[in-house]
């Protein structure tokens, strides 16, 4: 067996989390082929001798691992392969080479690995999708890959627009933080039509957190948070390109290239470009089934290793989107804000940039700082009928990680400030309005600190605790706590809970577009402030607990998960769409808000490449309005 520290191979290796790898071991596990060639080997066994923390690697043959005091004897095993006990000192990355143990004549080995699983790892309830989930789904974008989680509902909120919402715990998508990467991504200007911004195949993996999630990445999170992996230049086929049309003319076309520029760069290009240009509508109502448009979306992300413990990403993105829809035979330069026949276009440019960099200490690897920096620009114009609505946003988000220990590895701990900055020129202009136009600028100064406290005893129990204070220039300090807790009854039973405190400042227009596409007029009622829209800015505690057993059955692995959420709203800027069919009332709540969810799953295999899925969830959902309370009960399975 050959162990030797490869700071070469670094950059093929690093996923660039700087929170987490600081406390981790990162190897590769090869054999070599006839020709003397590196082949990777998925399904080893890596473990510290004498303990019972250990992983296996994934199928690139790559394997991350926590280090623990004292522990220096790393032990690799693989049946058909000779077992090995190495020493480890500083090394942050090593990989090693396997030997046959005997030649055998014929070995066929079958397995089943879950496309999505709950991260048993994490303290934080996190289920994790894969790309193979991904290949279930029908296409083509984020908003569409969810068709085969349970947990997450993604529905049209209105004919016209053809824009998709999700929704989380029996709340709208906006109570949902939705990330890239651990950074900011689908917010603001964003939230109606963002998701379907993020190409499918740009996916790598998508972590779903039920419930309140780390104060590290924010305080936006009520329903829960969808954190959304890319493609990464060490993960990456060389070339890929995809097609796809459908018989409604919906045309896409992606290329990733991938490209290893040095010993401590690579980079990827990411490269997306869809259109809709035919008119569809099959139930004769003379009006589009959906919009018809195009989309080019551009991504190019470079990685870089030092090999002394500096690393460092940054991506430039940028998107142009188009929709135009309305009536069967609109010409927008001839129909437009004419009664000859109705139409709509929404016209989204969008320029972001995302740095990241941080430092490992080499001789202390549960040490680590880190440094994450996002400006965006996102212009939005539109029109729906008479109705027009013209946005610019511009944000600048910058969050500074530091982490380490708190006398050994058992009590880590993360601290850092962050800064967040809004700027939004915002009009509406209503033709059947009393008031014209509507005008909403604002700039939004939100400087916070954040620290969080992980307790793990490596067997049965473990608790993170966290806290963050942010002072907001329009609505003041506000002040977030989080716990969580697992606890393992058995090897294969797990409970969980969770309770914490989320807010966001709601983007009322940009998050209710279906309105302005008919004759419906704005009221704004109960107003609680003169800034922003008048409300002050949502405010939830939410409390989860959940149930997991994983069993095996004729051989065959399995779990049954049981969980209950309940959300509970302080305050929140409420939309009233039923007590007059010609307005859409926006107000400031005064009573009570609230939702209870309860979801049972089932996973098994029924047999290799056959899946099997049950979920019931219950859903009660109860407002008050101005009218009185509205309750809503929602069974699915």
């Amino acid at each position: 067996m050959k162990v030797f520290v490869i700071s070469w191979l670094l950059p093929a290796l690093m996923v660039l989390s700087f929170s987490t790898n600081a406390q981790r071991l990162m190897g590769l596990v090869i054999e070599k082929d006839k020709q003397g060639k590196d082949q990777p080997l998925p399904g080893a066994n890596v473990y510290w001798l004498g303990t019972s923390k250990g992983t296996t690697t994934k199928e690139n043959g790559v394997f991350l691992i926590d280090r623990i005091p004292d522990a220096d004897k790393l032990v690799i095993s693989f049946v058909g392969y000779k077992s090995d006990t190495i020493v480890i000192a500083d090394q942050s990355n090593v990989k090693i080479e396997m030997k046959s143990d005997k030649l055998l004549q014929e070995v066929t080995v079958q397995g089943w690995k879950p496309t999505t699983h709950i991260d048993h790892a994490s303290g934080i309830n996190v289920v994790v999708m894969d790309e193979k989930e991904l290949f279930k789904a029908a296409c083509c974008n984020l908003s569409e890959s969810f068709e085969t989680n349970p947990s997450v509902d993604v529905a049209f909120t209105d004919a016209i627009t053809g824009t998709r919402q999700i929704q989380m715990l029996g709340l709208s998508g906006p109570n949902t933080m939705i990330s890239l990467e651990n950074m900011p991504g689908v917010r603001g200007l964003a939230a109606s039509q963002g998701i379907q911004f993020i190409p499918g195949t740009w996916i790598n993996s998508i972590q779903v957190t039920k419930g309140v999630g780390s104060v590290v990445n924010g305080y936006e999170s009520i329903a829960g948070q969808i954190n959304v992996e890319l493609k990464k230049p060490q993960e990456s086929d060389k070339l890929y390109v995809n097609g796809y049309v459908n018989n409604s003319g919906r045309t896409e076309a992606n290329l990733i290239y991938t490209a290893q520029t040095g010993k401590k760069w690579g980079t990827t290009f990411l490269i997306h470009g869809s259109v809709r240009p035919i008119e569809m509508d099959q139930n004769k109502d003379s009006f589009l089934d959906f919009p018809k448009g195009n989309q080019v979306n551009f991504t190019n992300r470079w990685v870089y290793n030092s090999g002394n413990g500096w690393l460092g990403q940054f991506s430039l993105k940028y998107l142009e989107d188009t929709k135009q829809g309305g009536q069967t035979g609109y010409v927008a330069e001839k129909d437009k804000f004419t009664t000859n026949r109705y139409g709509l276009e929404i016209n989204t440019k969008r320029y972001e940039f995302v740095g990241k960099l941080g430092y490992q200490f080499a001789s202390k690897p549960y040490k680590s700082v880190g440094f994450q920096l996002s400006g965006v620009q996102h212009n939005h114009d539109s029109y729906y009928g008479f109705n027009i609505h013209s946005a610019k946003e511009q944000s600048l988000y910058a969050n500074l990680i530091y982490q380490s220990i708190i006398s050994n590895t058992r009590h880590k701990f993360k601290t850092g400030l962050s800064f967040l900055w809004n700027g939004y020129a915002e009009i509406l202009q209503q033709a059947n309005a009393s008031v014209l136009p509507w005008n909403f600028d604002r700039i939004e100064r939100v400087p916070g600190a954040f620290f969080e406290y992980s307790y793990d005893d490596l067997k049965k129990f473990s608790v993170i605790a966290g806290a963050r204070v942010d002072h907001h220039n329009l609505f003041g300090t506000m002040v977030v706590p989080r716990l969580h807790a697992k606890y393992n009854l058995t090897e294969t039973t797990t409970l969980r809970a969770s309770t914490g405190r989320g807010w966001r400042v709601a983007n009322i227009l940009a998050e209710n577009t279906g309105f302005l596409a008919s004759s419906r007029v704005m009221i704004l009622k109960n107003q609680q402030t003169t800034s922003a829209y008048g409300f002050r800015q949502d405010d939830a505690w939410n409390y989860g607990l959940t149930f997991q057993q994983d069993f095996t059955l004729d051989y065959r692995p399995g779990s049954i998960s049981v969980e209950y959420f309940y959300s509970d709203f302080k305050n929140q800027a409420v939309v009233d769409w039923d007590s007059n069919p010609q307005r859409v009332k926006f107000f400031g709540l005064t009573g009570r808000s609230f939702s209870h969810s309860m979801q049972t799953q089932v996973d098994y295999q029924l047999a290799r490449r056959l899946d099997l899925r049950i979920a019931y969830r219950w859903l009660d959902v109860q407002t008050d309005y101005l009218m009185g309370r509205l309750c809503l009960v929602i069974e699915h399975s």
